[in-house]
């Protein structure tokens, strides 16, 4: 365990140390990079941050979906324009990544339990199959941890939103722990008392859909391709398998 901490935590010194190179996107800037690749013309995308390099940026690229969005990582060639999109890595074999927002993401927790001293954040749909089984397999092992929550309905799952809906409208951090267990682990239905009939889709409450979007925001930082995902106090990806390990 002590292994993988200290490999996360060089990962999370490399990328600190890109931090000091982002530089500030202003109209000029944000034109100049625009009118050097005709791709990044594209409406349906948009440099969201950038990082210079001697010979290079690193894009920060948010591509619109037609149901949702997601951040890409994309390299261009000051010398060709010439556009590249996917993963890079430094002479040493270390992984290029983009810094995350901490602020962006920390605003998309829905409630934390726990007071141990390791940070946990899990990305959960109530409905989800997989978040059940996982939730069932940690439930009461987490004491070592204090857990942050991040609610994220799937757009195939059409009963989620109303879940998450019941769930935030919890009195406190406890109170909305509890009606996601409710959920997950007694197949509560109490939610069902949100749906209103021949009303498509689910319409969350203000306060919840100010929320859904900030959590749509967290999951897009974490770069988070389904349900559940585990990250670490330095948001670095936690593999399901060796945490239930751990906890055994």
């Amino acid at each position: 365990m002590n292994k993988v901490r200290h490999a996360l935590l060089a990962v999370f010194l490399c990328m600190c140390a890109m931090h000091a190179e982002v530089i500030t996107l202003d109209e000029a800037k944000l034109q100049m990079l625009k009118g050097k690749n005709i791709v990044l013309q594209d409406p349906a995308l948009s440099i969201k941050g950038v990082i210079e390099k001697p010979d290079s940026y690193i894009l920060k690229v948010e591509a619109q979906l037609p149901q949702s969005s997601q951040y890409m990582t994309v390299f261009l060639d000051k010398k060709t324009s010439e556009l590249y999109i996917g993963s890079g890595y430094d002479k040493e074999g270390n992984a290029i990544l983009f810094p995350q927002d901490v602020n962006i993401i920390t605003q998309g927790i829905a409630f934390s339990y726990g007071k141990g001293e390791v940070e946990l954040y899990i990305v959960m749909d109530p409905e989800c199959s997989y978040c059940r089984r996982f939730e069932k397999a940690v439930v009461g092992k987490l004491d070592d941890f204090t857990v942050h929550v991040i609610l994220f309905p799937l757009p195939i799952h059409e009963r989620a939103p109303a879940m998450i809906e019941w769930i935030m409208q919890g009195k406190d951090d406890a109170d909305k722990k509890a009606r996601m267990e409710d959920i997950m682990l007694k197949d509560s239905m109490h939610y069902e008392v949100l749906i209103k009939e021949n009303k498509s889709p689910f319409a969350y409450s203000e306060f919840v859909d100010a929320y859904i979007k900030k959590a749509n925001l967290a999951t897009m930082e974490l770069n988070v391709r389904g349900t559940p995902s585990l990250f670490n106090a330095e948001f670095t990806p936690v593999l399901q398998e060796e945490l239930l390990e751990e906890i055994k």
